[in-house]
């Protein structure tokens, strides 16, 4: 039950709530009484009183803890009991950078993740680590003000639930919030490609959907895997910032490297062995890559398609949004065509099936997203915002072929021409975080 109160200050007593009869009795107190009042990281002892002269909805607490506290009385807080305490909130922390001059410049693409206050509701704040202070349990960022809905700069304890968006936290970091505030740090891990794939390659659910995959130790591993996969895909183990290289063996002696992001080509020749490992010994470090067999490949038509997969207010894995390219012209066309939704249509047209058997391969991409996730949460990773990426050939077998489990961008939807699924997505992100926060 959400119970929205109008937050009243006090400043003729200290150390006390005050709360009207129909308000306290929705969360559980008929008498005068003492408890401890929550909010984010921070508690205060306080005595809890009962007045018909409030409003309905009215919550007053003395001055004394509204200041210790800093709990913003233009917020639409709700109050919940919980054991001992009586939990002021949601406090929701989105940590989006390292640097708050940073995060300042992006407060108004933020802004994305409010536009459905109403339904979340809360104090919800945009901090950087540069201004944690570990010592105290606070950090100064900026919360937003729904009144007049813009960010305020100010200090706060340490929020009640934290979503992890960016890449610059460190484990450290992490373990120092989950320390304080406990297991409520969503994308807060750091797995790498190797890793995901050892993980998934032992499930029995979800390792027939994996191509062949191979760790970079040298250019040997290379070499020989090429042989057997004469199209095959470099790709960096940590995906920030560095590119993945498409090559191709024309014939024994000639290669082509295509650098997957820029699109840039560069044909090789080598007589031998060695000369081929030293091409390979420029491009990639060992240890650092993976090799994996390329699933799109000329003269095979496919189709690849990217799941955005969040959780909910429950905390279940629910898929947003399916989405393709428009018009499948194959991976070597050259061409970028726009991104859309994918429907089962799709399904049905490409692979010629019955509208019954495209509606069941349409589910079984979700099932088969929605476990691979659960498969890399049971490594012991709390995440709840991620995309699969699946391709799925021209005789309807379905391969995984990426997977974005750090801070995967929504805007597809935006580019898809669905803005209002875009906004849903984010709705679904502050919900689990609400969640997370305790309301």
């Amino acid at each position: 039950m959400e119970n929205v109160i109008l937050l009243l200050s006090n400043t003729s007593s200290k150390g006390r709530l005050t709360l009207h009869p129909k308000l306290a009795e929705s969360i559980g107190i008929t008498h005068t009484t003492s408890r401890l009042i929550r909010f984010g990281a921070k508690t205060f002892q306080t005595t809890i009183d009962i007045s018909n002269e409030l409003p309905s909805n009215g919550a007053s607490l003395s001055l004394d803890i509204l200041d210790m506290l800093n709990i913003p009385q233009h917020c639409q807080l709700e109050i919940k009991q919980n054991g001992n305490e009586l939990q002021i909130g949601p406090f929701i922390g989105l940590l989006a950078g390292y640097y708050l001059s940073s995060i300042k410049k992006n407060l108004d693409s933020l802004r994305d993740y409010i536009i459905h206050y109403r339904e979340i509701k809360g104090a919800i704040l945009v901090f950087s680590l540069d201004h944690v202070d570990k010592i105290n349990h606070t950090v100064k960022g900026f919360l937003y003000n729904p009144r007049s809905k813009q960010w305020e700069e100010g200090t706060f304890p340490y929020p009640a639930s934290i979503f992890v968006m960016t890449s610059t936290v460190s484990s450290a970091w992490i373990q120092h919030f989950k320390k304080v505030i406990g297991n409520v740090v969503f994308n807060d891990f750091f797995l790498n490609r190797w890793s995901i794939h050892k993980k998934l390659s032992s499930s029995i659910g979800v390792k027939c959907y994996l191509p062949e995959t191979s760790l970079y130790g040298s250019p040997r591993d290379l070499y020989y895997f090429l042989k057997k996969f004469p199209n095959l895909t470099v790709k960096p183990l940590n995906s920030a910032h560095r590119s993945a290289i498409n090559v191709i063996l024309k014939d024994s002696n000639s290669l082509v490297a295509t650098n997957l992001r820029t699109m840039e080509t560069n044909h090789y020749k080598f007589n031998n062995r060695d000369q081929a490992y030293s091409i390979f010994s420029n491009y990639f470090k060992e240890g650092e890559h993976l090799i994996q067999e390329t699933i799109e490949v000329t003269g095979y038509r496919t189709i690849t398609i990217r799941i955005i997969t969040v959780k909910d207010h429950l905390g279940q894995w629910q898929a947003m949004g399916l989405f393709t390219r428009g018009e499948q012209s194959g991976i070597n066309s050259g061409t970028l065509q726009p991104l859309v939704k994918f429907q089962k249509e799709m399904v049905k047209e490409f692979l010629q099936q019955s509208h019954l058997l495209a509606s069941l391969t349409y589910q079984e991409l979700i099932h088969i997203a929605i476990d691979t996730l659960k498969e890399i949460e049971s490594m012991g990773v709390h995440f709840a915002n991620a995309a699969v990426d699946m391709t799925i050939g021209e005789l309807g077998d379905i391969w995984i072929s990426e997977i974005d489990h750090r801070h995967p961008t929504h805007e597809i939807a935006l580019i898809a021409g669905d803005p209002d699924l875009y906004y849903e997505i984010l709705k679904t992100n502050m919900l689990y975080a609400k969640k997370l926060a305790g309301f």
